[in-house]
């Protein structure tokens, strides 16, 4: 007689009940989509940034802050009493290469978001401010050329008053 293996004998409800082995799953780079609103510094916070994932997913409160060593990504957080710095990161990337990935798209957004600033300023630049004042000594000029001279009689009228 042939011995039976111990697979064989299990009853068919316990085989469909063991679990699955853990499954890791690649999936693509997500896509990116930044928006940053560059400010007047403040210290070293020069800008926010909203980041959308895969159109499907957005993550506020970025912070663009620069430093002598040049710019980062500070990531959303709040107060934490607990923490040594005295805040938590609310949102933060896992893998070195994708915090890299996320920090150069925000950083890429904010120079870009600043150039059409600076743009937009060098189309409305405005004369200086000598140009500014001799177009006003004309036009005062002018002004005073196309008024009527004063009446005698009625410097009569002022003065008694």
């Amino acid at each position: 007689m042939a011995k039976k293996n111990s697979a064989d004998t299990a009853p068919a409800h316990e085989a469909e009940n063991t679990i699955p082995q853990e499954t890791k799953i690649t999936a693509p780079p997500p896509q990116i989509e930044v928006h940053a609103r560059p400010i007047t510094p403040i210290g070293n916070l020069v800008g926010f940034a909203s980041v959308k994932f895969n159109d499907c997913f957005v993550v506020e409160d970025f912070k663009i802050l620069q430093n002598d060593k040049g710019m980062f990504v500070g990531m959303p957080s709040k107060p934490d009493k607990n923490s040594t710095t005295g805040y938590r990161d609310t949102a933060k990337p896992i893998t070195a290469d994708f915090r890299a990935q996320l920090t150069g798209a925000v950083v890429e957004a904010y120079q870009a978001a600043v150039e059409k600033i600076q743009a937009k300023a060098a189309n409305l630049a405005a004369p200086s401010i000598t140009q500014q004042l001799a177009e006003g000594a004309e036009l005062a000029a002018k002004d005073n050329a196309a008024r009527p001279a004063p009446e005698k009689g009625a410097n009569k009228q002022n003065a008694e008053r």
